[in-house]
């Protein structure tokens, strides 16, 4: 009773449902198959024992036959030999036809046997070696060995020696009831077992289950247990840990983000605002107003800068694909963006060099990736001292395009090497560097998005060395 309810109660379409039923089926059928051959060969077994007596019998009738004709054999029967060594064995049937079939001698002279055995006795004229069959004389059946009884290699008559096999099959009866009895006898328990062992493979994963549905994103730093099975669900239970070491590192990223952006957007509008407040705060002259929304344009663009580096950022978060049709000359790239920096540089007396490869094509969206290579530009002007130089070299290797940005500048300290590619970071020489912290994020993000690679190499005093690699247009 208790089963039936849990197995009512059980969810037909759950795991644990369906492996106790495979569970159950495999073992009925398993244990089918087994009781199936133990029956088989206990059949075979009792039959080929009565196979073998009835050859004994046979071999015997034939010594006492001897070299009599065929034709002399009821004579022998007559004399009551035969009567002697089969008649004590009840129901045994023996019979003896010459080469015409013709019954010449039987231990039931007379009986209705030979009549039902008439059809048996044509269909065996051509035997030439020892046939078994099986016939049902009156409320009796018989096994029948058919023997040839050769002489010169020809077959001079044939010997019937009948064995009665009621009570074997009446065993055969009993076994199969009794096999079934057992079958069904332990059917519950089969199934009992198949739902405990279904439990006991699924605990585990239920184990794992229970401790996911406890974890929130406030505690993504919680692990689910790992079972010490050094199995397939060990190895789940460990991905399900990786997946969630991945989300709070990325739930910790966004928090910080938004923190970062908060912090960048904060200053600005604090600064539009006290300045607003400032200019309404009485009357004023038209150049006071003009010099006080000159300084809330400055701050404007600032914003501005500072709100596109975030949507950029959005935009490479959201992992969008490439579209594969999208083609960029990234040569004219490159003349384009080295125009820009010479303009750039002229304030410092900075001289900018290049050596930019004709006909380089990649595949890409061209906005992204000059926005990613100014940003480089602009950092390198920004720290770079008055009247040193930058160089700017375009040129391809194996499959792909590789542009290298490289100036003299005051270098990175190595301890901030490592964080180079973090949002917001600031080294501790660009603190008071005019900036957000997001040019070189906003690069890395655009230049993988494109199935590239970004590397910075610098050194304090000699300057640093920018390298960036993109897949070259298939030319096919």
């Amino acid at each position: 009773m208790v089963l039936g309810i849990r197995l009512d109660n059980m969810n037909k379409k759950s795991i644990r449902f369906r492996l106790t039923i495979w569970y159950s089926l495999a073992f009925f059928v398993s244990t089918a198959i087994v009781f199936a051959v133990f029956f088989y060969i206990t059949k075979q077994t009792l039959l080929n024992q009565t196979d073998r007596s009835i050859i004994a019998h046979a071999e015997t009738l034939t010594k006492i036959v001897g070299d009599e004709q065929p034709s002399m054999a009821q004579g022998v029967f007559n004399q009551g030999i035969i009567s002697q060594q089969f008649m004590e064995m009840p129901g045994m049937l023996v019979l003896i036809t010459d080469k015409s079939g013709k019954i010449t001698g039987s231990s039931q002279v007379g009986a209705d046997e030979n009549t039902i055995l008439k059809d048996l006795i044509e269909k065996s004229s051509n035997i030439i070696k020892p046939t078994f069959v099986e016939r049902r004389i009156g409320t009796t059946t018989l096994r029948i060995g058919v023997f040839p009884m050769m002489q010169n290699g020809e077959s001079n008559g044939l010997i019937f020696m009948g064995d009665p096999v009621d009570a074997i099959y009446d065993s055969f009866k009993s076994l199969i009831l009794t096999l079934t009895a057992v079958y069904l006898l332990i059917a519950i328990p089969a199934i009992i077992g198949s739902y405990l062992l279904a439990k006991s493979a699924l605990q585990p994963i239920l184990k794992i289950s229970s401790d996911l549905q406890s974890i929130t994103s406030q505690d993504l730093n919680h692990h689910v247990a790992v079972p010490n099975t050094e199995d397939e669900v060990s190895e789940l239970a460990v991905t399900f840990n990786e997946l969630l070491q991945r989300l709070h590192e990325s739930f910790k990223r966004e928090r910080q983000f938004i923190g970062d952006v908060a912090h960048e957007l904060k200053t600005p509008v604090a600064t539009l605002k006290g300045e607003i407040e400032l200019a309404l705060s009485k009357k004023r002259t038209n150049e006071e107003y003009k010099n006080a929304f000159g300084e809330t344009l400055i701050d404007v663009n600032r914003l501005s800068t500072t709100i596109r580096n975030i949507l950029d950022l959005a935009w490479i978060g959201a992992d969008k694909a490439i579209s594969t049709n999208q083609q960029t000359d990234l040569t004219a790239v490159l003349v384009e963006l080295k125009d820009i920096a010479v303009k750039l540089a002229a304030q410092k007396h900075i001289t900018v060099k290049s050596h930019i490869a004709e006909g380089i094509q990649v595949i890409g969206s061209e906005d992204k990736l000059s926005r990613s290579i100014l940003n480089i530009l602009d950092n390198a002007v920004k720290y770079t001292p008055t009247n040193e130089t930058i160089s700017i070299f375009l040129r391809t290797k194996n499959s792909e395009a590789v542009v290298e940005v490289i100036d003299s500048g005051n270098g990175i300290l190595e301890k901030d090497l490592p964080h180079i590619f973090d949002r917001f970071y600031r080294g501790s020489k660009t603190a008071k560097t005019l900036g957000s912290g997001l040019g070189l994020a906003i690069a890395q993000g655009i230049i993988e998005s494109h199935g590239g690679t970004i590397s910075i190499a610098s050194k304090v005093g000699h300057g640093t060395h920018v390298t960036i690699s993109l897949p070259l247009k298939d030319k096919s």
